[in-house]
């Protein structure tokens, strides 16, 4: 029997004749840009709250951290569809003969990972709490350390969210557009690592 999701056996699961789906593509990065909105958001309101600063700057504060989270919620549909675009690229030059579509439900799919590892990056996240500042001035550079995984545990709950939903998008495009798995694992692992090497800068 097939798997129900495609974390554990991805090449079966993809071999499902209702799969990929671009329902449930869109479902999971539905789920994925909710959480990590609402995981951000609960963050820096802790954040917020440490800042010694005037209502007026507390407010000024507060629309920056809006703004942040509409920008991330935003930014995890763009990269969704230029993450597929890109993969979709390669894809075509290799042979493959099925559509963008297709290769936009298995990159959507393929998100799941990060799903399951959104509570270790919350987690992750909770430990620089420490490090909130109290002086509003320094509310920006905070945020960005965030950003870009200054913690060990984000750092590493970002690693292997990357590996996983690599894994996960080499064996379902391999299955989905029939191409060798060699190729697109080490399409996937590729185009995976340089992502996360980027968003460390």
């Amino acid at each position: 029997m097939a798997p129900s999701t495609p974390l554990v056996r991805p090449s079966e699961y993809f071999g499902r004749y209702d799969r990929p789906s671009m329902t449930a593509a869109f479902a999971i990065v539905l789920v994925q840009a909710t959480g990590t909105a609402i995981a951000m958001w609960l963050f820096l309101q802790r954040v917020v709250a440490h800042v010694d600063a005037p209502p007026e700057e507390k407010a000024q504060v507060q629309g920056a951290v809006t703004g942040a989270i509409v920008g991330t919620f935003v930014a995890i549909f763009a990269g969704w569809l230029l993450l597929a675009a890109l993969l979709h690229l390669f894809v075509w030059l290799a042979g493959g003969r099925r559509t963008f579509g297709t290769t936009l439900a298995v990159t959507g799919e393929a998100e799941i990972a990060g799903v399951v590892m959104l509570p270790v990056t919350t987690v992750g996240l909770i430990g620089l709490l420490g490090q909130a500042p109290s002086d509003p001035a320094a509310f920006v550079d905070f945020f960005e350390r965030a950003a870009s995984f200054s913690s060990p545990v984000l750092l590493v709950s970002s690693l292997l969210g990357a590996l996983w939903t690599a894994a996960i998008q080499g064996y379902g495009l391999a299955v989905a557009h029939d191409l060798p798995v060699e190729k697109m694992l080490a399409l996937a692992f590729g185009i995976g690592i340089l992502g996360f090497l980027l968003n460390l800068v």
